[in-house]
């Protein structure tokens, strides 16, 4: 980071510098006083969305809250230009790129999908660009086939991007989604890259708008949500999980409630993949553990996280990141020898994720609290990439 400075006391020097009040504040980011004064004292991590509507709000970066260093010289970093110029353009492939069979890329395309659930992004930034290029190449000959396989190819962009604290990466990548689902023939797949750019936009502030765009899009994909349409049902309960945590993060309490309710209807029984998407009754308890966290509701997060049970194999981003939504919460609660807990634990599960800027902005609480810890974080910010040894 690029400070000692905790993400409270960035959000408390900004406010000041603004000569805003925390209702003031509160106001501007569709949130309440109280959330501004838990955030600015250290009793309360705000989720990345919720940091995206303050940001918005001090109309500063969201970088520049969470603290996100801009030396990093570690490989995963370096290898964002690449995959930015591969984003920049859809119609300027370069001569001489012969693409494999679509078989053969298919198999790249779901290894892609499995390291981002295994949070290996280092694996996908080595390969990820030539991929884009072979894919952009055989939509001329193979169509939709392609433009459906080149959506998951962004979708890993998208993931690099927004782990990594690149917000305008991120959105290319989602824009770049949004183009080639439109020309993949499968509305579903349209559908979820809607899902992927309303949570774009929560991490930079636009939470009303994202909610726009997922509402609307529930709308649409309500009619095909039938018992027999298994696929539709877990697009339909995907889009509700999403707009349930944005609306906690908007302290829409009663409107992610709903959406949470009809998220869970839909789960269907098991966990699996639909779409490159986890869902299922275990992603609905992750999701309404975060949406208790932004509520304030810190005694029922506590009974969603007490009758959390992660599955055999289950996918180590989503582990990752009920992990820090614990850690809020323990935070929130004082807790900080538990909150170190799960942080050492999420780190274990998911090295790579633990450098998201989520988890950065969590460690960053946790150093806040420290003081009245015997605990020591320090081996932490080293494995978040906040400092060196």
């Amino acid at each position: 980071m690029t400070s000692s400075e905790s993400i409270g006391q960035r959000i408390a020097r900004l406010r000041h510098r603004r000569g805003y009040s925390q209702s003031k504040l509160a106001t501007l980011a569709s949130t309440t006083r109280d959330t501004i004064a838990a955030a600015e004292i250290g009793r309360y991590t705000p989720s990345v969305s919720v940091l995206g509507a303050i940001a918005n709000a001090l109309d500063v970066d969201v970088e520049r809250l969470n603290g996100v260093r801009e030396d990093d010289s570690e490989a995963l970093h370096e290898l964002v230009p690449t995959i930015r110029r591969a984003l920049a353009a859809v119609d300027l492939v370069l001569d001489g790129v012969e693409p494999r069979p679509l078989q053969a890329i298919q198999v790249d395309i779901v290894q892609l999908g499995e390291w981002r659930r295994a949070t290996k992004y280092n694996k996908i930034g080595v390969v990820l660009p030539d991929i884009i290029d072979e894919l952009l190449v055989a939509t001329s000959d193979s169509g939709e086939p392609a433009y459906a396989m080149l959506t998951g190819a962004y979708r890993a962009a998208n993931t690099l991007g927004h782990k990594l604290g690149y917000a305008d990466l991120s959105l290319t990548a989602v824009e770049r989604m949004e183009w080639a689902s439109a020309r993949s023939g499968d509305p579903l797949l349209v559908a979820m890259t809607h899902y992927l750019r309303a949570a774009a936009l929560a991490r930079i502030g636009a939470g009303p708008q994202a909610m726009v765009l997922l509402n609307r899009t529930i709308d649409e994909v309500q009619p095909l949500a039938e018992p027999g349409n298994t696929i539709a049902s877990a697009v339909y309960s995907a889009l509700h999980m999403k707009a349930g945590t944005i609306a906690a993060a908007l302290h829409r309490a009663e409107a992610s409630q709903s959406h949470l309710e009809e998220a869970a209807k839909f789960a269907g029984t098991g966990d699996r993949i639909v779409h490159e998407t986890v869902v299922g009754p275990t992603n609905v308890q992750l999701h309404q553990l975060a949406a208790a966290v932004d509520l304030g509701d810190l005694g029922k997060a506590t009974a969603i996280a007490d009758g959390l049970h992660m599955p055999d194999g289950y996918a180590r981003e989503r582990v990752a990141y009920g992990l820090a939504d614990t850690a809020r919460m323990h935070l929130g609660k004082g807790e900080v020898d538990l909150a170190i807990d799960a942080l050492y634990e999420a780190s274990e599960v998911a090295p790579e994720h633990f450098k998201a800027a989520a988890i950065q902005l969590t460690i960053g609480e946790a150093r806040a609290q420290e003081r009245r810890s015997g605990r020591s974080i320090g081996e932490l910010e080293i494995r978040a990439g906040i400092k060196s040894y």
